[in-house]
């Protein structure tokens, strides 16, 4: 699906320092990411808001955001068309994983093919996603969650929409904001304290919606990151129950 394996390989040797470098926590902003036929072959993968693939999971930090729900066997690929399933074949395959491990620096990184939390997501009219950092270790896999990539597939967005995902440090200061606007992917760091979300309700026309592609990233466990479930910091009491089978310092390694 993929073609010019070559120009993100290039990509990710110039966007690696900044990367490294960024604050809160690493993470790089890639405009432009897929090229405009692919990108068109996502957005026909995408699933329209009425099918029936999705799933809406909410609780008082979440309202409206839909989720892949789990097919024959709990199997999410199971569920969806050919087309899409290419997608996260293509999003876990082994040049995929190595222009990730270009980019960040860590090496042998692994991809889910359970798409754990992960897949295509739909938010509508009043989403939100509150301030939070993500579970540590994979249910299925036991494997440790290094990175999380998101790419946005929102034409003809608005800024009075709002739904930036934001990013901030850990006294829970906003450090930036970024657009959902289209073909944009952003990449971070996950760790106890990459916290991250878009805490506002949203302010959507009838018929627009909030949509993106989410991958998580792992690796083998490291022997000093403790096991953690999704943590909102504002609320510490609150226990989350994973949606499926199978979300310490940062650090690069």
């Amino acid at each position: 699906m993929i073609t010019d394996y070559s120009r993100l390989f290039n990509l990710a040797s110039i966007k690696r320092p900044e990367f490294l470098a960024a604050h809160p926590f690493p993470h790089v902003i890639l405009d432009d990411f897929l090229e405009q036929p692919v990108l068109k072959l996502i957005e026909a993968a995408f699933p329209s808001p009425d099918s029936t693939v999705w799933k809406e999971p909410s609780n008082t930090h979440t309202q409206f955001k839909r989720v892949l729900r789990g097919g024959a066997r709990g199997l999410k690929e199971l569920n969806l068309p050919e087309l899409a399933r290419r997608v996260f074949f293509e999003l876990n395959s082994s040049p995929f994983l190595h222009f990730l491990s270009e980019l960040t620096g860590l090496r042998s990184i692994i991809g889910d093919p359970y798409l754990a939390e992960a897949g295509f997501h739909l938010s509508g009219n009043g989403g939100y996603l509150d301030i939070h950092a993500d579970f540590s270790h994979h249910d299925v896999l036991g494997l440790e969650r290094r990175l999380n990539m998101i790419i946005f597939l929102n034409s003809s967005w608005q800024k009075s929409y709002g739904g930036e995902l934001c990013l901030y440090d850990r006294d829970l200061n906003p450090i930036q904001e970024i657009s959902p606007i289209a073909n944009r992917c952003v990449v971070f760091a996950t760790s106890d304290f990459s916290f991250h979300g878009h805490p506002k309700p949203m302010s959507l026309p009838e018929g627009v919606f909030r949509k993106s592609i989410a991958m998580y990233y792992y690796s083998v466990p490291l022997p000093d990151r403790r096991k953690v479930a999704i943590h909102f910091p504002e609320d510490p009491t609150f226990w989350h129950m994973p949606l499926e089978t199978g979300d310490g310092e940062d650090r690069v390694v």
